[in-house]
């Protein structure tokens, strides 16, 4: 008995001794970063992945190697891609800077073709984005860069570390069952700021703060569940699905579902927006538990959201639930508008428990469904 007790103890200690082995860091600091906030951490990033991490990683778990950013001020003057990327985890505790460069382009991290990534904090990524908008001119530098894409992703991570101001977009993720939560996003009040844009299936956003000019946390094509709870947008273009471009075919967005939002001095609440020249699909869509203050167009559906007039669109959407939306608007704008194209008419258009004051009449244009006076019945 106390032979197979003192062998099961050696077990379990090697056991230990095994996994404590199995965990690899590998620092910027010794592939030729330096936390002076002048030499660019990009080179040794990309070395410290290709000579480190690639040779390291052995399991699927995405925290045993890790590619650590050490408390410290780092510039970041060139773009890093991590491409074929796989269970390893970069971990940023430092302060990241982007400089004023512009020819600087395409998007500072991306993560591409790559499978159980985490990137995570506590430290943070300032974008600088106030300078490459030079008394908020968006025309002046319109190939300026992005911070963060994960590009053909599955099971990836994203946490912890903050975001401040980025030249343009901050966070996309494309692919499935990929996560971003407990994090904040801090921007300038102004256009082409993107907080979380989200496309693919099964993914999910929560507990975050985005605080911006543009979209909040937003749904793009092609997406076939998504959920998204918890979230604090302020100054944003709210929670939206779109916009789908100009002769946009083949959309397909399915089964999302936004919970306990919260949403003040926006320019919208939550909208469906595209052309009126889109084709696709549109359905399955809860909006839940909202409370807005001075949000503009609080619920909006519209295929004439940006130019054009002319109705020669199919894109079909249906199903669409709000419910528990309270709060105010802004009294130039209405609580709903819905406005769909003639030919695939908005339809099973949903509304229950709506407490929004401070808003003019509601729209309704080729739309049917029930809860609210005024919209005609399917």
């Amino acid at each position: 008995m106390l032979s197979s007790v003192f062998t099961g103890a050696l077990l379990l200690l090697g056991l230990q001794v095994q996994s404590a082995l199995a965990f690899i860091e590998c620092n910027v600091l010794d592939y030729g970063a330096v936390a002076d906030n002048k030499t660019d951490l990009g080179p040794a990033l990309s070395k410290a992945w290709t000579q480190c991490v690639i040779p390291q990683v052995t399991t699927t778990v995405a925290d045993n190697v890790l590619l650590y950013v050490p408390a410290g001020n780092f510039l970041l003057a060139s773009a890093v891609t991590f491409d074929d990327a796989a269970n390893w985890n970069l971990h940023i505790a430092g302060d990241i800077y982007l400089p004023f460069n512009p020819s600087l382009t395409g998007t500072m991290l991306t993560f591409e073709n790559c499978q159980n990534i985490l990137l995570n904090g506590p430290g943070a990524i300032f974008g600088n984005g106030y300078r490459y908008r030079p008394n908020g001119d968006l025309t002046m530098y319109p190939n300026r860069p992005r911070l963060i894409r994960f590009q053909n992703c599955n099971n990836c991570e994203i946490t912890q570390v903050q975001l401040f101001n980025a030249p343009m977009f901050h966070v996309t993720m494309i692919g499935k069952y990929n996560i971003a939560h407990d994090m904040s996003i801090m921007a300038d009040h102004i256009g082409e700021t993107d907080g979380f844009d989200m496309s693919g299936n099964n993914n999910q956003v929560f507990s975050v703060t985005v605080e911006n000019g543009d979209e909040c946390v937003t749904v793009k094509t092609p997406t076939n569940g998504f959920i998204a709870k918890d979230i604090i947008c302020r100054f944003t273009a709210g929670c939206n699905i779109g916009s789908f471009g100009s002769g946009a075919v083949g959309v397909n967005v399915q089964n999302v579902f936004y919970s306990n939002v919260t949403i003040s001095n926006s320019d919208a609440g939550v909208m469906i927006k595209s052309y009126p020249n889109c084709q696709g699909t549109v359905k399955n869509i809860t909006y839940t538990g909202f409370t807005m203050s001075a949000a503009a167009y609080p619920m909006y559906i519209s295929a004439f959201w940006e130019g054009g007039t002319t109705d020669t669109g199919k894109l079909q959407i249906s199903d669409v639930t709000f419910e528990n939306i309270k709060g105010t608007g802004t009294p130039t704008r209405p609580a709903i508008l819905l406005n769909c194209n003639k030919a695939t008419p908005c339809e099973g258009i949903t509304f229950s428990n709506i407490a929004v004051t401070n808003t003019i009449a509601d729209q309704f244009t080729n739309a049917c469904g029930s809860g609210v006076s005024g919209l005609k019945a399917c």
